[in-house]
């Protein structure tokens, strides 16, 4: 059924959103414990990694105020109500995800990176990060598959 007007529009922005925040939201928290063995010659990239973090997590907000408006604009297809548990279970599994990201991922670098700037051995927080990581990018894969099957609609 093709999506004309408003929803078509929104539709597009969520679905750009979600490629252009989540991929490399995922990405930089995969790709930070590997940095961080590193050591201090990575300092550059693992600052920059840590502001991404945070700056993706809370750009991904872009993706949930795009759907609501699509759920808004009414009754297309499947989308319908908050109330869907697919739709629900989206929004608790992205709140979940940028809460590992601003509350575990976030700091752990952070801490990370002033240890290493006092000489020190960041590879203690590998473990914080690297589950961080892993939860994440499950909650995306997660939501990823919700919009797509839509379980219950």
């Amino acid at each position: 059924m093709p999506h004309p007007g408003s929803f078509g529009l929104l539709l597009t922005l969520h679905i750009l959103l979600a490629i252009f925040v989540v991929g490399p939201l995922t990405l930089v928290c995969a790709s930070v414990p590997s940095l961080l063995r590193t050591g201090p010659r990575a300092l550059p990239i693992l600052r920059l990694a840590g502001r991404l973090v945070r700056g993706f997590a809370v750009a991904s907000l872009l993706i949930v105020v795009t759907g609501a408006g699509m759920v808004h604009q009414g009754s297309f297809g499947s989308v319908r109500s908050f109330s869907d548990s697919w739709l629900l279970g989206s929004l608790v599994l992205w709140v979940v995800a940028c809460g590992i990201c601003l509350a575990v991922i976030a700091p752990s670098l952070s801490h990370a990176i002033a240890e290493i700037d006092a000489g020190g051995d960041a590879r203690r927080r590998l473990g914080s990060i690297t589950g961080g990581a892993v939860l994440s990018s499950a909650c995306w894969v997660v939501v990823i598959a919700l919009m797509v099957v839509k379980p219950g609609a």
